[in-house]
C-alpha cells in the first residue's frame, strides 16, 4: 500500500462525487465528523435566504408560505431512509438528550410492576444521567444496571422495565447487534431505546426490519446538520398509538390552534413535538441530510469499512511501534464509522495533531478518537493523517503540548 493507491481507491469510490458538496478547508485533513459533520456548501447561502427573504420580508406569514410550521415532519421524513424508517415515523425536534427523556419517561410511567432499568457502562454519560434523574422522579420504583458490553443480554429479563442503549460507543467505536438485542427485548416485553448519534448516516441501519420500537439520535454529526442542529426521535408506527406523551405542548396537540385548555394528544408522530421549531436549524438539517441524495447506504457503509481498515492496518505498521494500541474492536463488523487509539500522552498527541492540521479528538482517559465520514473522508487523507503523526512521534513533536492547560473542549 502507497499512497498513489489511496489516490486510485478514491477515484474508483463511488461516494468519490460526494466530497465536493461540502465546504472544507484547503490542506485540512477532518477526522472530526463524528463530532461536527462538515459544512454541506448549500447550507449558508440558503440561511440567508431564510433570515433575509423569508423571514426579513415575508415575517409572519412564512409560517405557511415558506412551509416552517411542516419542517419539524419535513425535517424526519428525510431522516427515516437513513435509519431503515418509513415516513411518518421519525420527526425532528429537541435535543438528543431532551428526547431521551421524554421517551423513557413515558415508558416507565406504564407501570407493569418490574424494577430494573438496564443501560451500558461506558456509554455516553448524558444518558446514563438522564435514567438516574428518572430514576430519582420515580422515588426508587426502578434500580438502574449499569451492565458491562458483554453483559447486557444477560441484564435484560422478565424484571427489566426498560433498556436504552447507544447504537456505537462513543469512545471506543463498538457497535451493538442491534438486531439481536432488539429480538431478546421482544421476547421478554421489555421497551428499549437506541441512541443513534454515532451511527445514523455511516453504518447501515435497518430500524423496522429489526422490530426496533424507539429511538433517538442527533443530526449535527455523520448528518452535517450544523452546530447544537436539532435531534430526532423515531418511533415505530404500532408504537405510535399506545405511546402517551409526558413532555407535552401545544405543537403536539390535536388541535393546535384551537387553544384548548386541557391537553389532547395528536394521533401520530406529531405528538412527540412539543414548542415551537427552531426553523433556521432545521433547515439547516434538510441540507445536511440532502447530501445523502443518490446515495446507497450500502456504499457508505463499505466505504467506511475501507477507510477504517485502511487506519487500522497503517496504524499497526507504522505507530504500534510508539505505543498506541487499538481501542475499538479489529473486526469491522463490530466496529461503528471511528477508529480509535489508546495511548498515554493521548491528549497531547492530539493537540500535536490540530497543529500539524490534522483535526482528531481526546476522550478522556486516554482515546485518540479518528471519525470516518464516508461523504468527505478519502484514503488519501487517512495515509496522509497516519504519515503526520508518525511524524510527530519520531521527532517527538507531542512533548511541548504536555504541560499545556487542557482544552475546555477536546
Amino acid at each position: 500500500m502507497d499512497r498513489a493507491t489511496c489516490e486510485g481507491l478514491d477515484r474508483a469510490s463511488p461516494l468519490a462525487h460526494c466530497r465536493g458538496r461540502f465546504s472544507l478547508p484547503e490542506g485540512l485533513l477532518y477526522f472530526n465528523g463524528n463530532s461536527l459533520g462538515a459544512l454541506p456548501k448549500t447550507t449558508a447561502a440558503d440561511i440567508d435566504s431564510v433570515v433575509r427573504e423569508e423571514w426579513g420580508r415575508g415575517l409572519v406569514e412564512s409560517w405557511l408560505d415558506a412551509d416552517w410550521f411542516f419542517l419539524a415532519r419535513r425535517a424526519g421524513d428525510a431522516i427515516a431512509p437513513l435509519i431503515g424508517a418509513s415516513a411518518g415515523e421519525v420527526v425532528c425536534a429537541d435535543s438528543t438528550s431532551v428526547n431521551l427523556f421524554k421517551l423513557a419517561a413515558s415508558l416507565l410511567r406504564a407501570d407493569r410492576g418490574r424494577r430494573t432499568v438496564v443501560t451500558e457502562r461506558g456509554s455516553f454519560p448524558t444518558d446514563v444521567y438522564i435514567l438516574e434523574g428518572l430514576v430519582d422522579l420515580f422515588d426508587g420504583r426502578f434500580d438502574l444496571v449499569l451492565a458491562e458490553p458483554e453483559a447486557i443480554v444477560g441484564s435484560i429479563d422478565g424484571d427489566t422495565a426498560l433498556v436504552v442503549l447507544t447504537h456505537v460507543n462513543f469512545r471506543t467505536g463498538a457497535m451493538h447487534d442491534m438486531a439481536a438485542i432488539a429480538a431478546h427485548c421482544r421476547a421478554h416485553g421489555v421497551p428499549a431505546i437506541w441512541d443513534l448519534s454515532h451511527s445514523a448516516g455511516a453504518v447501515p441501519l435497518a430500524l423496522n426490519r429489526w422490530g426496533v420500537e424507539y429511538a433517538v439520535g442527533c443530526t449535527y454529526k455523520f448528518l452535517n446538520g450544523g452546530p447544537g442542529a436539532p435531534a430526532y426521535v423515531y418511533m415505530a408506527t404500532h408504537a405510535v398509538a399506545a405511546h402517551q406523551p409526558v413532555v407535552t405542548g401545544w405543537f403536539g396537540h390535536a388541535d393546535q390552534f384551537g387553544f384548548e385548555d386541557r391537553y389532547r394528544a395528536r394521533e401520530d408522530i406529531g405528538k412527540c413535538l412539543v414548542g415551537t421549531p427552531p426553523v433556521l436549524s432545521l433547515r439547516a438539517v434538510l441540507h445536511g441530510v440532502r447530501c445523502f441524495d443518490g446515495v446507497a447506504m450500502e456504499d457508505v457503509a463499505a466505504g467506511s469499512r475501507s477507510l477504517s481498515e485502511l487506519l487500522v492496518r497503517l496504524a499497526d505498521e507504522r505507530l504500534a511501534r510508539y505505543g498506541f494500541a487499538l481501542a475499538s474492536p479489529r473486526e469491522p463488523a463490530k466496529r461503528g464509522s471511528q477508529v480509535s487509539f489508546a495511548h498515554p500522552e493521548a491528549y497531547a498527541v492530539s493537540r500535536a495533531l490540530r497543529a500539524a492540521g490534522v483535526v482528531v479528538d481526546f476522550r478522556s482517559p486516554d482515546v485518540l478518537r479518528f471519525g470516518i465520514a464516508p461523504l468527505y473522508t478519502r484514503h488519501v487523507d487517512v495515509w496522509d493523517a497516519v504519515d503526520a503523526l508518525a511524524r510527530i512521534m519520531a521527532s517527538e513533536g507531542w512533548t511541548p503540548h504536555t504541560t499545556a492547560t487542557p482544552d475546555p473542549v477536546t
